[in-house]
């Protein structure tokens, strides 16, 4: 054998187990999500003072947001795939999503929604910006997507409590694709 052709089998072996490789699934941003969900979406049920909720997010957001980079970044040099375009893509999704919402709070200032609905609005934007992320960066987030807008339902036509219930239905999306979604080479080892 050449050492050409033996280039080309290298370089064949490489190619096919790099597009065999899944995606890297870090499983602490199901479990960190569905934590902040839960409370968050929780606390519109059992809080007075409606500032509180928007105290919290202002909050746990961004926190969120930093420590799911931060899990990422380190999943993927745990793995050895360190790939700063992928992380950057997943990062200005997410900034987009906090961005658009923010955003829809001029839609309470100007008076075009009314502030009870803003909430809502957060969780019909949440189930859009998860079924794009399903789209075009990982599958495997579809079903919450699906689970996002049911929770969205409820939250309009559920009067009590329909804030937890939808917030478990979100977290339970989030906790089964932590443990359930994991990549096929991760499951074999």
């Amino acid at each position: 054998m050449t050492s050409q052709e033996r280039l080309k089998e290298d370089i064949a072996y490489v190619r096919a187990a790099a597009e065999q490789s899944d995606k890297i699934h870090v499983r602490a941003h199901g479990f960190l999500w569905a934590a902040i969900v839960l409370c968050g979406f929780s606390i519109v049920d059992f809080v007075d003072d409606p500032r509180w909720i928007g105290r919290y997010w202002i909050v746990a957001s961004p926190v969120g947001l930093i420590l799911s980079a931060w899990l990422g970044a380190r999943a993927q040099i745990r793995a050895g795939q360190v790939d700063r375009a992928e992380g950057m893509r997943w990062l200005f999704h997410w900034l987009a999503f906090l961005a658009t919402g923010a955003l829809g709070g001029l839609l309470v200032a100007r008076g075009l929604l009314i502030p009870d609905g803003i909430g809502s609005f957060w969780v019909l934007l949440l189930a859009l910006t998860y079924f794009q992320a399903g789209l075009h960066l990982d599958r495997r987030l579809l079903p919450i997507s699906a689970l996002l807008i049911v929770g969205y339902v409820v939250t309009l036509f559920v009067p009590v409590y329909g804030w937890t219930l939808a917030g478990a239905l979100a977290a339970a999306g989030l906790v089964a694709h932590a443990i359930l979604g994991i990549p096929k080479r991760a499951a074999a080892s």
